[in-house]
């Protein structure tokens, strides 16, 4: 009988379920003296039934700080069903449970902000047409996956992410798209197999990657006005002039050894086209030898007399 407890006590340690243990935030408004009043009210949920009392208020939006979630999806469709605007950040530090995969049902949330959560794919099974704004910074994503399927989509973020390679034909049917940030990746490669209009695009951040080369021939964005790409191995890129008639925020910078030849071509063409300002980044930098800077910008001299064109 005794050999019979330990092994019953045993198997119900082993297929016990740790309950959720959140920390929840949610903005509240009220009138005081004819102003609306704006506060953010925080609890501890320390278990299942504490979340399945709660009542959360659908039109605000609701912010997990930390905690543990053993099951996402279950939370997601138990008492947080009929949030639209999600935050949850910091999943992925200590004391909390990092989330694995990360679903995104079809005409479920208007607003995404996942960050430091630990997240290495999400799970975009259908076209979605009510996500506006993703933002997925500091996880451990390799690749964009299904992000193409989120069709309403006006600001993606995915700054900080293990990212090594995009495909912008993904953001080809993404007509409201406002703004790109892809920076501090490892993205080695862009490309490009067919031409992709983004009329709407006004920032595209591709900055602190590990692009040697990039060529956006194909690329028509006539209302981007920023575009950072400082802190990458780009020595020159193709097919820009012309490009980007509206442009003026520019940051070219860091660890960027541009040609020299094909550098003052593109500084005499955006002074001539355009309001021109460029945006520099970092402390100066030692250039390599045979270069020489333009403020905070490294050029190197090619080492042979092959034409450069912009």
């Amino acid at each position: 009988k005794m050999l019979l407890l330990q092994l019953t006590l045993l198997l119900a340690a082993a297929t016990s379920v740790t309950a959720d243990q959140l920390n929840i935030c949610q903005d509240e408004f009220s009138t005081k003296g004819g102003f609306i009043v704006h506060h953010t009210n925080c609890r501890d949920y320390e278990d299942d039934a504490a979340l399945a009392g709660a009542q959360f208020d659908e039109d605000h939006d609701l912010w997990i700080r930390n905690g543990t979630i053993e099951d996402i999806g279950q939370l997601l469709n138990g008492s947080l069903y009929n949030i639209t605007k999600l935050k949850i950040t910091d999943m992925a530090a200590p004391g909390s449970s990092p989330i694995e995969v990360f679903p995104i049902d079809s005409g479920r949330f208007s607003t995404l902000e996942l960050t430091n959560d630990g997240i290495g794919e999400l799970r975009i099974p259908e076209a979605d047409y009510r996500l506006t704004h993703l933002n997925v910074a500091q996880n451990k994503l390799k690749e964009l996956g299904n992000v193409k399927q989120l069709k309403a989509l006006k600001s993606l973020t995915f700054d900080g992410n293990e990212l090594e390679h995009v495909a912008m034909d993904d953001f080809l049917e993404m007509p409201d798209l406002f703004s790109i940030s892809l920076a501090s990746n490892r993205i080695k490669t862009i490309s490009t197999e067919q031409q992709i209009m983004i009329v709407k695009l006004r920032a595209l951040d591709i900055s602190d990657n590990q692009l040697t080369q990039l060529d956006v021939a194909q690329w028509k964005f006539p209302q981007l006005v920023s575009f950072y790409m400082h802190d990458n191995r780009l020595n020159k890129i193709e097919g820009l002039r012309g490009k980007f008639p509206n442009v003026w925020d520019i940051a070219m910078g860091g660890t960027n050894a541009w040609d020299c030849a094909w550098f003052d071509k593109v500084l005499e063409y955006l002074k001539q086209d355009r309001k021109f300002a460029m945006k520099m980044f970092g402390d100066p930098l030692d250039c390599y030898e045979e270069s020489r800077m333009e403020g905070f910008i490294c050029c190197k001299n090619p080492a042979n007399n092959e034409k450069n064109t912009v």
